[in-house]
This record gives structure tokens, sequence and C-alpha cells, in this order.
């Protein structure tokens, strides 16, 4: 299946508004659960209720926004050259 740029610039940003959300929505309760003194985090078999343990529950949130807002950065112009640098690329092997 064979997307044209403006379908894979469209996926892209969907995709990345998709990572925004799902790090907002489970960063969400990553910080309601840093801030409740009964959660705890089990690291190596250990259960550890300090606020160090508990933020890395926010680590993945975190890389979450982060990639979805690389995502939307993209420009459609920069797909397009990345798909024709592939192209290039792969014309080597297909002689």
């Amino acid at each position: 299946m064979h997307l044209s740029d403006i379908a894979k610039y469209k996926y892209l940003k969907f995709f990345g508004y998709l990572c925004i959300l799902f790090g907002f929505v489970s960063g969400y309760g990553a910080i309601q659960n840093f801030f409740d003194p009964d959660f705890f985090v089990i690291i190596n078999d250990v259960k550890r209720s300090d606020p160090e343990a508990k933020l890395i529950s926010l680590a993945f949130p975190a890389v979450s926004i982060f990639i979805g807002i690389l995502l939307n950065l993209i420009s459609q112009n920069e797909v397009t050259s990345i798909n024709n640098a592939r192209d290039k690329f792969w014309s080597i092997f297909k002689k």
C-alpha cells in the first residue's frame, strides 16, 4: 500500500495528536499517584513510596508528549524530502 505524501503527513499529525492525548491522560493519573501518600511503585521487587520512585511513572507520559510534539512539528515539505531520499537510496538496490 503506497500512501501519498499528503496522506503520510496527515497520518503523522494524527499519530502525534494521539501521543499527546495519551501522554496527558496517563500523566494525569501519574500526577495524582505522585501526591497520594499510600501509592507505591514496585522497582526490582521492592515496594517504594518515595517521590523519586513515583517520578519514574511520569517518565513514559512525558516521553509520549515529547514524541507527539515532535511529530506535529514535521512539515509536509520534510515528509516529501524524506520520501525522495528514501526512494533514491532504494533505487540503488533495484538495478
